[in-house]
């Protein structure tokens, strides 16, 4: 039976997918010390998560055949999926329940609300949603309790709020917050923060050999612009084309640039509250909560994009999915060099992520 189970539970856009590409990397290392990342690759605990949570893009089996290989383990058995992060108290209680009688520990990373805004925003744009980005701000600053931006936003981000929720169900001596480090950390900041807090050893660690690319401002107007007219596309007709393109086309424009945001008055008072809420929940934080405070992201507001530029990223996607094919819609490590005309194609099974 495992001596304990960790759960990474998010929060999205909070370098999730740089570790789960690094743990993924390192399975037989993290073996070596004891550790089960369950496999081969990261998409089977996605796969097992969407099935726990009734998504699609999985099969029926998929949560218990992970669940199992997680129990039977001798040791550590460590699974990273942000979508747990939504769960309520109810679900909480249930996937404790489902990991009994192994100890349940949690890992929640947490990155400050400023950058969070326009990176959540661009991920909505990579997943059917048509909020403009003046809608999604307002939304934030205003929605929270109902459907829309405001809830998209908070219910991914709101760490102070999702780190008292799991606190309160598997108790706060078993929860620890990672603080993503600020820009300009060594590279492996992060990964020191969160191997330190799921009791992983130091050793020569294998950067990961994927990430998650963020939409540059043109690219995201873009994206929106097509979600508008995909209205009748199914789930999984979506996943291979549009966010396929999202992902590895627009994503890898080196011309994209960033989205820029100022920080209003309202979210430095809102991130405030947040870490009030972590200091007096007494949870364990590896980081420092200074890195909490909202930063401006520097770059291009997408209010104030010329229609040409997305115009222009429009016609290099073209101009790409026209000479690669299939190709155009993998990451750039997977690609066969060859060129044509050919299908659509799914980077891999379980390579993409539905929207919770």
């Amino acid at each position: 039976m495992a001596e304990r189970v960790v759960l990474h539970v998010g929060l999205m856009k909070s370098g999730t997918t740089y570790l789960q590409g690094l743990l993924e990397r390192n399975q037989e290392r993290l073996l070596g010390h004891g550790v089960l990342f369950p496999g081969p690759t990261w998409d089977v605990q996605a796969r097992a998560v969407n099935d726990l949570l009734g998504l699609t893009h999985c099969e029926p089996g998929d949560w218990a055949r992970t669940r199992d290989a997680l129990l039977a383990h001798p040791g550590t058995s460590l699974l990273s999926m942000e979508f747990l992060a939504n769960l309520g108290a109810p679900g909480i209680r249930g996937l404790v329940a489902e990991l009994a009688p192994a100890p349940v520990e949690v890992v929640i990373t947490a990155r400050d609300l400023g950058r969070g805004v326009p990176a959540l925003w661009q991920e909505s744009c990579k997943n059917r949603r048509t909020w403009t980005w003046e809608e999604y701000v307002e939304g934030v600053r205003t929605g929270e309790d109902r459907p829309g931006p405001g809830r998209h936003f908070w219910r991914r981000a709101a760490y102070g709020r999702i780190a008292r929720r799991w606190a309160t169900e598997v108790g706060a001596d078993r929860v620890t917050v990672v603080v993503v480090p600020p820009p300009g950390a060594g590279p492996t900041a992060l990964w020191d923060r969160f191997r330190e807090a799921s009791g992983l050893p130091a050793d020569d660690w294998l950067p990961p050999a994927r990430a998650n690319e963020s939409l540059g401002p043109a690219q995201a107007l873009l994206m929106r612009r097509l979600n508008e007219g995909a209205g009748d596309l199914g789930g999984e007709q979506y996943r291979q084309r549009f966010k396929a393109l999202a992902k590895h086309t627009l994503g890898e424009q080196d011309e994209a640039g960033r989205i820029g945001f100022t920080v209003p008055p309202w979210l430095h008072a809102r991130s405030r509250e947040e870490v009030g809420t972590l200091e007096a929940a007494g949870i364990r934080v590896v980081g420092d909560l200074a890195d909490l405070a909202p930063l401006d992201t520097p770059g291009t507001d997408p209010t104030e994009v010329p229609v040409g530029d997305v115009l222009a990223a429009g016609v290099r996607a073209l101009d790409t999915l026209l000479r690669e094919g299939d190709d155009a819609v993998r990451p750039a490590a997977e690609r066969s060099g060859t060129e044509g005309v050919h299908r659509w194609a799914p980077r891999r099974p379980g390579g993409d992520r539905p929207r919770p």
